[in-house]
Order: C-alpha cells, then sequence, then structure tokens
C-alpha cells in the first residue's frame, strides 16, 4: 500500500505531466513560428490564433505574425483586423501596420473580395489618413463600378483624392455624391454636387451634379417641411431654385415655398412663390396644376392677389 508521501509525489508529477500537455499561449506562438517557417501559413494562423485568445493582452509582435500569417493564407479579412490590431497596439508600427492593410485591399481588389476591402480601408482611414494611395485608389475605384453603395462609398473618395486629373477627380466625386444618395444621405450628396457646380469645370458632370443638388436640395426641403422644421426647408428650397427655378423639380421646389410661407402665415408670399410655378409652365403640368390649387385655397381665404 502507497504511503501518504508516496501518493502525494504521484499527485505531483501528474499535475505536473497535466500542465506539460496544456500549451501556453507562448508555446502557441512558439508552434505557429515552426509551421510559418515550414510554410504552413493555415497551421500556423491557427497556432497564432490559439496564442492571441490566450494572451490577456496579445502583443503587437504576436499581432504581426498573425496578419502575415492571415495574408499568406488567404484569410484577408482576418489580415485586416490584425494589421489594424497592431497599430492600435503599438504606435511605432503604424507604418508597417499600413503597408499590411494596403496589401490586404490589392489582395482583396483582385481577388473581388468586398468585405476584405472595406476592412483593409476602414482599417487605413484609423490608422494613416493621410497616406496616398496613388494608383491603389484608382484601381479600387475601377472595381467597385458596379459594386454596393457601401463599398463605393469606402473607396470613392480615396480614389478622388489621388485622381491624376480634374476630369478623374469630378467623375470620381459626382459617382461618390450619387452613392451617397442612394444610401439617404443626400445632405452630404447636395455639398458634394454643389462644390462640383462651384467649379465650373469642363469635366462633363456639371449637369448631371446640378439635377443632382437639385434633387436633393428638394427632397431635404419637403422632409423639413413635414417635420415643420420651417426655417430649414425655406433654406433647402431656395437653395434647389438657384440650380433650375426653370426646370420641373425647380418650380416643385417654388411649390415647397410656397408652402413654407403658408406655414408661416405669409400669404402675400405664399401666392408670389404659386404664382412662379405658373409662369412658363406648359399645358398639363402637374406641379402647375397643384399651383393653381393652393391659389384658389389662399383666393378662397379671403385674400385678393392681381
Amino acid at each position: 500500500m502507497m504511503s501518504r508521501r508516496g501518493t502525494m509525489v504521484v499527485l505531483a508529477l501528474a499535475a505536473t505531466l497535466l500542465q506539460a500537455c496544456v500549451p501556453s499561449a507562448a508555446n502557441h506562438e512558439e508552434l505557429g513560428d515552426r509551421a510559418y517557417v515550414a510554410g504552413n501559413h493555415d497551421e500556423a494562423l491557427t497556432e497564432y490564433r490559439l496564442a492571441v485568445v490566450q494572451a490577456e493582452t496579445p502583443s503587437a509582435r504576436l499581432r504581426a505574425k498573425t496578419a502575415s500569417a492571415a495574408l499568406r493564407a488567404g484569410d484577408l479579412a482576418g489580415a485586416a483586423a490584425e494589421y489594424a490590431a497592431l497599430g492600435r497596439a503599438d504606435g511605432a508600427r503604424v507604418d508597417e501596420a499600413a503597408d499590411g492593410l494596403e496589401r490586404v485591399a490589392r489582395g482583396a481588389s483582385e481577388a473581388g473580395d468586398r468585405p476584405a476591402l472595406q476592412a483593409a480601408l476602414a482599417g487605413l482611414r484609423e490608422l494613416a489618413p493621410g497616406r496616398a494611395l496613388g494608383a491603389l485608389a484608382l484601381q479600387l475605384a475601377r472595381t467597385t463600378a458596379d459594386a454596393a453603395p457601401a463599398d463605393q462609398l469606402a473607396v470613392l473618395p480615396l480614389a478622388a483624392a489621388n485622381a491624376p486629373d480634374a476630369r478623374a477627380e469630378d467623375s470620381l466625386m459626382y459617382a461618390y455624391g450619387q452613392a451617397l444618395v442612394r444610401v439617404g444621405r443626400c445632405d452630404q450628396a447636395v455639398a458634394i454636387f454643389e462644390g462640383l457646380v462651384r467649379r465650373q469645370r469642363a469635366t462633363g458632370v456639371l449637369p448631371g451634379a446640378t439635377a443632382g443638388a437639385l434633387s436633393c436640395a428638394v427632397r431635404l426641403g419637403r422632409a423639413d417641411l413635414q417635420g415643420g422644421r420651417l426655417e430649414r426647408a425655406e433654406d433647402w428650397f431656395r437653395r434647389a431654385v438657384v440650380h433650375g427655378d426653370d426646370s420641373p423639380l425647380g418650380r416643385s421646389a417654388y411649390l415647397g415655398l410656397g408652402d413654407v410661407m403658408v406655414a408661416r402665415g405669409d400669404l402675400v408670399g405664399a401666392a408670389e412663390a404659386f404664382q412662379r410655378v405658373l409662369a412658363d409652365a406648359l399645358p398639363g403640368d402637374s406641379v402647375a396644376a397643384e399651383a393653381r390649387e393652393r391659389l384658389n385655397r389662399l383666393a378662397n381665404a379671403g385674400t385678393v392677389f392681381p
């Protein structure tokens, strides 16, 4: 029968053996290093990720190894996340992280991996917002020509900032404004369109930018009018007519402006706005018909107009 002391020795040995069988974070990192050197990048990535999970605070060194292994293993979204984490973990390695994110973006562009592309660009905007991406940005813009608006929003401003000439820059910014409209961000899009209009450059986007600014201003004016924000609504409608008071949408802006005046009790101002809608209106113009109806209501309310 084993003595008490012998039992304790056996238990201690068993505990030691058990601990030896459970790899530490450091052991996982070492196993990852061995696999990486051997060219087994999938295995290396698995080991590095185990080390990251087990480490209380993963070191920048471990983040860099994990990012590199993910990139070589083809896990582009994972590589983007790790390079971004590397830049956050060590300010001295931001340039290294940004270089890695550029490689991820290029690989994601070539592979058509849009989630990875978005993640890489988001990391670049966070860590190195002033970095010029040059030809890469233009390449990315070409790959997202038919992409979802969210993908375009991530790429087009960077591409425009690196455009080789005014025509390319204006074209990319116009596309950016259109993408903003498609995701319901007309308040931002109108600023883009109006900037293009102010430049008055013969780059081919002026008609589209003018129409975009007009459409967005009318849309925003209607929303503010419906919400009772009369001052803002008036501002939007007045901005709209600047971009096309003689167009159907411009006359619609005057209609909205008249509604703002009615809400304020300025019936004379309202009548003047409605009469602007009628000027040069063609027969069958639906906007003119609405203006005529509003003028009749004002007249029936006891106000006489010339």
